[in-house]
């Protein structure tokens, strides 16, 4: 469990947390995912925990107290050593309070931990916000790490350097941070 300021993020691995989490992403897609129809999210509901599970993968769950804020996950792309960071979303309840930041920044650390050389996030240019925050923790344009029928998508990368195991997330997540 890693604790923020006022966020508790919990790593998904029992079957239900995954119920938890697939009913986020439906809830994502529902609200928030632009293009949904043709979004991959389809496949990545058919395939869970395995698309996003252990050893390749990770999700978290994030609560205020009992209220369930928010999820996030990543997966191993086809380019060795390079996990992208998904399905990042924040209820809107719970917006512009740093979790977003903090599923980010937990996420890049647990895939550092597990010996990715290299964080990789997709977008949209018009999703100002999130290329803002992404900006802001050193993510920067990189060569696209998968196809895409949208051709237009921004790909990003942060590189990790060398996997060392970490016993203390929290110390990835800035104190006080209010985007």
């Amino acid at each position: 469990m890693i604790l923020s300021k006022f966020f508790t993020l919990k790593p998904v691995s029992a079957a239900p947390d995954y119920d938890v989490f697939k009913a986020l992403l439906l809830e994502y897609a529902a609200h928030d995912l632009d293009d949904s129809k043709n979004s991959t999210i389809w496949q990545d509901l058919t395939q869970l925990p395995q698309r996003y599970g252990a050893p390749t993968g990770g999700a978290l769950l994030a609560h205020r107290g009992d209220a369930l804020a928010g999820c996030g996950a990543f997966a191993a792309t086809s380019h060795a050593g390079t996990a992208e960071i998904k399905r990042v979303y924040v209820r809107s309840g719970f917006r512009r309070q740093g979790l977003a930041r903090a599923l980010t920044l937990a996420l890049v650390a647990q895939a550092k931990e597990w010996g990715y050389h290299t964080a990789a996030i997709s977008t949209w240019p018009h999703n100002v916000q999130a290329l803002a925050l992404y900006q802001q923790l050193g993510f920067a344009p990189i060569a696209p790490f998968k196809n895409h029928t949208h051709a237009q998508l921004v790909f990003l990368g942060l590189p990790l350097g060398p996997a060392v195991p970490s016993t203390n997330l929290i110390s990835a997540l800035p104190p006080d941070d209010h985007p």
